[in-house]
């Protein structure tokens, strides 16, 4: 008699029509099934994940703690012994050279909040032909920033990117959900609402106010929802047409910088068929300006490729991390896009 077949890895029905999750992380199989409804992201995430990827072991690793992976660890494992892919190995020889650098520098973090609280006092205290451009400037920085300390898993610094909420207006519960969907789900149609819009030009200016008003309502931490409010406190003491002006400036820049980077690359529209690395440099553009200045305002979106491989990478260590990790996917044949912005 010839063998049984193995069980779908990815989701399987139980005699009980129960939904069944699986996954493969690096040489073994795990069964999430239980673990699904406690996750952060919630039951959807495996949901949307089961008809993409069988083996997500550099989806996890690329946004995910050490302590999300003693969880992933301690679930049951279905198979072992599994031969990991040439991929796998491919990425984990890179994230050995640079992992020395997903750590937080301290003295330009403690420089950063310094600054851009200032910049929000300035900002809301000044005259129109200063507050307007500190505005725009402070919100453009603090929102790069933003992203950079949610997807560092520094626990100190992970735990500060929730008050950072004051600066820049945003939830950090919000900006998780959507946003890590975006890493994984990068360019599939349907599952990243980060691309794929039809927004006119003049529209963009709109990015930051959207943000703010859909974080508002979608944050259902009572600590967010507090940090948002002393942020709208804060802003409303200057003249509204002010605030509204400089956020418009503000969110014009950031949606060129963003919509560059990804709307007019490759596109999956049933699948996610491409291996983690060819996935992540198909699907991202990066642009030549490389300066210390360009980086700050760009929030290192210059180097998107190096940061959709290596989130957890602190913007301001994207350009010397990008010189290995370029130098390092050549000798695996890979080359990385580097485009104009509009």
């Amino acid at each position: 008699m010839a063998p049984l077949p193995e069980p779908s890895s990815q989701s399987v029905q139980s005699v009980e029509n129960k939904e069944v999750f699986r996954f493969i992380y690096k040489n073994k199989e795990y069964d999430v099934t239980e673990y699904a409804p406690k996750h952060p992201a919630g039951k959807s995430f495996f949901e949307k994940m089961k008809d993409e990827k069988e083996d997500f072991t550099e989806y996890f690793r690329c946004l995910h703690s050490k302590r999300a992976l003693k969880i992933l660890k301690s679930q049951k494992v279905v198979r072992s012994n599994i031969k990991e892919s040439e991929e796998s190995k491919q990425y984990t020889h890179i994230k050995k050279q640079v992992k020395n650098l997903f750590e937080p520098d301290w003295t330009i973090e403690l420089l950063l909040f310094i600054g851009l609280s200032l910049g929000l006092y300035l900002g809301v205290t000044s005259e129109w032909y200063i507050a307007i451009p500190t505005i725009a400037l402070t919100q453009i920085v603090a929102g790069w920033q933003g992203h950079s300390t949610n997807h560092n898993r520094n626990p100190l610094l992970y735990k500060l990117s929730i008050p950072y909420g004051i600066i820049h207006g945003f939830s950090a519960d919000w900006w998780q959900f959507k946003h890590n969907n975006h890493h994984i789900f990068t360019n599939r149609i349907g599952k990243d609402d980060d691309i794929n819009h039809e927004y006119q030009k003049w529209q963009y200016g709109f990015l930051y106010l959207k943000w703010k008003f859909d974080s508002f309502l979608a944050s259902y931490n009572k600590i967010d929802i507090i940090y948002i409010l002393i942020h709208q406190i804060i802003v409303f003491q200057q003249k509204i047409w002010i605030y509204v002006v400089a956020q418009y400036i503000a969110g014009f820049f950031s949606a060129c910088i963003l919509i560059g980077n990804h709307e007019r690359e490759y596109k999956f529209f049933n699948k996610i068929d491409k291996p983690f690395i060819e996935h992540q440099i198909i699907t991202s553009r990066n642009y030549d300006w490389t300066d210390w200045l360009s980086n700050l305002l760009m929030g290192g979106m210059q180097f998107q490729t190096e940061h959709h491989l290596f989130p957890q990478i602190p913007f301001y260590r994207l350009p010397y991390a990008a010189k290995i990790i370029n130098r390092e996917l050549n000798k695996f044949g890979y080359k990385i896009h580097v485009g104009k912005i509009l």
